[in-house]
């Protein structure tokens, strides 16, 4: 370790974000972050829980993965990210998505061409400066060099926060649209959570209606309902 990083990090210590113990760098210990309520890395395709499959209906995706459910600190901590662009609680989501990630060993099970990270409208992006699945989610798929394309677009949308599961799916089907072709490409769509599916539905759609082969849905969280 470097003379300026260890003094930075005795003036400045960095703690655990649950337990409070010292650690290297922003983020969990390994203790906490083991004690996660996380989906099993035996569970890659979750479809294959007939509980989710209820949950969520998908038909124009092949497969669906995510870290954990909607709630208690991963709730949190993409609360703060996506309304507070949150750099502590960036880091703990990258953390645990980059962990999931290469748990489940994704790149190995599936064929990916390219990954597509669900946008928000472009009034939106210029009023935040951020987008908030992009934030979580780019630093990991430029390390497994997995492309990230930009052929989604959002127009200007009443939030879906307070929406119910019709209204999402109305919503969905009147914000998105797509920019150009898929022809043959295997999709990777990454969202930060799931709620009713209507997102991932219609965007899935837009896909294979471009030519997209395959399409993998991955969330950082699901909303159990």
């Amino acid at each position: 370790m470097s003379l300026q990083r260890s003094l930075r990090n005795g003036l400045f210590p960095t703690y655990c974000q649950l337990c409070q113990t010292p650690i290297k760098q922003t983020g969990l210990c390994h203790i906490c972050h083991a004690a996660l309520p996380l989906f099993s890395n035996s569970e890659v395709d979750l479809f294959a829980r007939p509980d989710i499959e209820r949950m969520f209906y998908l038909p124009h995706c092949d497969g669906l993965s995510a870290c954990g459910w909607y709630q208690g600190a991963l709730a949190r901590w993409l609360k703060q990210v996506k309304y507070n662009n949150s750099r502590v609680a960036m880091k703990v989501l990258r953390q645990i998505i980059t962990a999931h990630w290469h748990r489940l060993n994704l790149e190995n099970l599936i064929d990916i061409d390219a990954c597509i990270l669900v946008p928000v409208a472009k009034t939106r992006h210029i009023f935040r400066g951020y987008n908030q699945v992009y934030q979580t989610w780019a630093p990991l798929l430029k390390q497994v060099n997995l492309p990230i394309i930009d052929v989604i677009g959002k127009h200007s949308a009443p939030s879906q926060v307070t929406m119910q599961k019709l209204a999402r799916k109305q919503s969905a089907q009147q914000a998105y649209f797509l920019k150009r072709a898929l022809t043959h490409k295997r999709i990777l769509l990454i969202d930060d959570v799931i709620t009713t599916g209507a997102t991932i539905n219609h965007i899935s759609a837009l896909c294979k209606e471009a030519g997209a082969t395959q399409i993998w849905a991955f969330a950082t969280c699901l909303t159990e309902t």
